[in-house]
């Protein structure tokens, strides 16, 4: 078995990085076509919000970026035409075809969540190339993968995803940033963007699957906390009296229950005795009747004879 040529990799390295970025762009295009197909948008609208989706989080991270010590040129997206091509090409599928259905959404949900995580290396590799720190790169690398995304719900006048009540999806970015950052100092690059994009894909899907998401509506400001705290331990005491008032009154509806048992079992015992008396009272007279009629006919007897 050959050994793998090195060298050779990282001449593939930009080669195998423009591929998946174009990539991407295609398929986001075709999400935000979906998106403009939802709010019931012409041609145009499919287009500028096809484009948005696919190229803004990169344009914006070019922009940024380009004034760092090692990088002064424009974004990429306009100066390579594959990228403006593709996402006007996903813009136009979008458009053609009535993407629905269970199985379709699973699949744009699988490929949205590998292309943002493959992004997320691009943005993560790009900025440490040009130069800036870890915290920059973590930060551009999220940008590229839901910047088009947050631009484009914004357009379309609709709360971005990424702001909450929905599972996991920036967070998965931000995860898979520092995998991409320790391999690149590790002068792994492909790897880092192969690490990224399974890492970010199996938060996403498992999210979706199991409907993680990060905690809304709720204040935690530091001049709060003593309320919040106050408030919390008044609904646990009233939680807590309501338990005991509920222990006392099925204790006191136990009681009374025994105390009934114990009456009927009473009155039944007493009727018992009063039949049994009865009983032994009846038998009594009984015995006494035919005691003066016995004794009568000697009487009888004795005055017959002395006659």
């Amino acid at each position: 078995m050959e050994d793998v040529d090195l060298d050779t990799l990282s001449e593939w390295s930009p080669v195998v990085f423009d591929l998946l970025d174009i990539f991407g762009v295609f398929v986001a295009a075709i999400l935000g076509g979906m998106v403009a197909r939802e709010k019931s948008f012409d041609i145009v609208g499919f287009v500028i919000v096809a484009i948005i989706s696919a190229l803004g989080g990169g344009i914006l991270r070019d922009v940024l970026i380009q004034q760092a010590p090692l990088l002064k040129e424009p974004p990429v997206a306009l100066t390579n035409p594959y990228y403006l091509s593709c996402a006007l090409l996903g813009a136009l599928v979008a458009y053609l075809l009535r993407l629905r259905g269970k199985w379709v959404r699973r699949f744009m949900t699988v490929m949205d969540a590998a292309v943002m995580g493959a992004w997320t290396a691009t943005g993560v590799i790009k900025t440490l190339n040009a130069g800036l720190g870890v915290m920059p790169a973590v930060m551009m690398g999220m940008i590229t993968a839901v910047g088009g995304g947050l631009i484009r719900d914004i357009t379309v006048g609709r709360t971005p995803v990424i702001f909450g009540g929905n599972t996991l999806y920036a967070t998965a970015s931000l995860i898979a940033a520092f995998p991409a950052v320790v391999l690149w100092y590790n002068h792994a690059p492909m790897l880092a963007m192969a690490v990224s994009t399974l890492l970010a894909s199996l938060l996403v899907i498992l999210a979706r699957v199991f409907e993680w998401s990060l905690p809304v509506n709720r204040d935690y400001s530091v001049n709060d906390t003593l309320q919040h705290v106050s408030s919390s331990l008044s609904r646990r005491m009233h939680r807590l009296r309501d338990e005991e008032h509920r222990r006392q009154a099925r204790a006191e509806r136990q009681e009374r229950a025994v105390r009934r048992r114990n009456q009927s079992r009473q009155s039944l015992r007493a009727r018992a005795l009063s039949k049994k008396s009865q009983a032994n009272s009846s038998g009594s007279g009984g015995s006494g009747d035919s005691g003066p009629s016995g004794s009568g006919k000697p009487s009888s007897g004795g005055q017959s004879s002395g006659s």
